[in-house]
């Protein structure tokens, strides 16, 4: 065989393993576990993006073929519970949006509308919450574009891919998550100051890592304290407690704030369970929704919390300080 025919065969060959690639089925992972970050305090980098850090529920956005689905963090389908989403159909097909869904009211992400939303089961209940109260999807990262895994490509070129995306599609429910290089404690002051969330910070040039809670990623959260009076406490089967009932006193009012449920070593608990034990009383110092047994007045605490309810409780509060009146054993 001469080596022009050879070469013929083979390029005939070649043509038909490039047709054949094209017409193989292509699809996306039916799951990505999103990236986690650690805790850090505000700093200054030119190595780092700085965004905000959105009070929502994490999600990622699948369009595969035409049609989308969305996963919360878990893996769990959220599709259904977000009929104003449809605009998402018109996605490059093969591309994973990374990002959060948030309800924003005057401007701020409100997450207890957001709760109420997502545990909306009837499609007819959906349709109307999403009328009174439409989400918003945050996108702040892209894993895939047009079935290409964006997983090992750096921040920035992801970031470039989601902005071309969500330029593309141009759906008011679909907005990019702006960031700043360099001015985290800027945006840090900024973020407290209007009582948000926090912040995020990203490593330039970082890659993605799936499920993984990593350095690269670091969520900065503003800490809010209040000296709340101890009202009550849910009982525990070792003899001790759960949790405590708080109040604290707002407008010269007391008010129930919620329960705060970590932050005690166990010399404090039992300490407290002492103290708690002996101080019964059969009614609550103020109306309160908690199914507790209540206390005498005269133990405080120190708390930080990361924001309030739409009723006024505190979000994820820890113990962080006992405080008791004198004369109080």
């Amino acid at each position: 065989m001469s080596a022009a025919a050879l070469r013929s065969l083979w390029s005939a060959a070649a043509g038909r393993k490039d047709r054949e690639a094209l017409t193989l089925p292509k699809e996306l992972p039916a799951f990505v576990s999103p990236m986690l970050a650690r805790a850090s305090e505000p700093f200054d980098s030119e190595h780092y993006l700085f965004e905000l850090k959105w009070d929502g529920i994490r999600a990622l956005v699948f369009c595969d073929r035409g049609a989308y689905r969305i996963r919360n963090r878990h893996g769990a389908d959220i599709t259904c519970r977000y009929p104003e989403f449809d605009g998402f159909a018109g996605l490059e097909r093969g591309a994973v949006l990374d990002g959060e869904i948030v309800v924003l009211r005057d401007g701020k992400p409100d997450f207890s509308l957001l709760q109420s939303r997502d545990k909306t089961a009837s499609p007819l209940r959906q349709r109307t919450s999403a009328s009174a109260y439409s989400a918003t999807f945050i996108a702040f990262d892209q894993l895939y574009t047009r079935y290409h895994s964006l997983l090992g490509e750096a921040l920035e070129e992801r970031r470039r891919r989601l902005q071309e995306t969500v330029e593309a599609l141009s759906q008011a429910r679909l907005v990019l998550s702006e960031g700043v290089v360099g001015c985290g404690v800027r945006l840090f002051d900024e973020v407290s100051r209007q009582e948000l969330e926090g912040v995020m910070a990203k490593r330039l040039g970082s890659r993605y890592r799936p499920g993984k809670r990593h350095a690269t990623w670091l969520k900065i959260k503003p800490k809010r304290r209040l000296v709340c009076s101890i009202m009550g406490f849910v009982p525990a089967s070792d003899g001790g407690f759960k949790c405590l009932v708080l109040a604290a006193e707002e407008d010269g009012e007391l008010h129930c704030v919620g329960q705060v449920t970590s932050g005690f070593t166990a010399p404090l608990r039992r300490r407290l369970s002492a103290m708690l034990c002996r101080r019964r009383r059969p009614k609550p110092l103020v109306s309160c929704r908690s199914r507790a047994r209540w206390v005498e007045p005269g133990l405080y605490c120190t708390v930080s919390y990361l924001g309030r309810t739409r009723r006024g409780n505190l979000r994820s509060p820890v113990f962080e300080r006992l405080i008791v009146d004198e004369g109080v054993g």
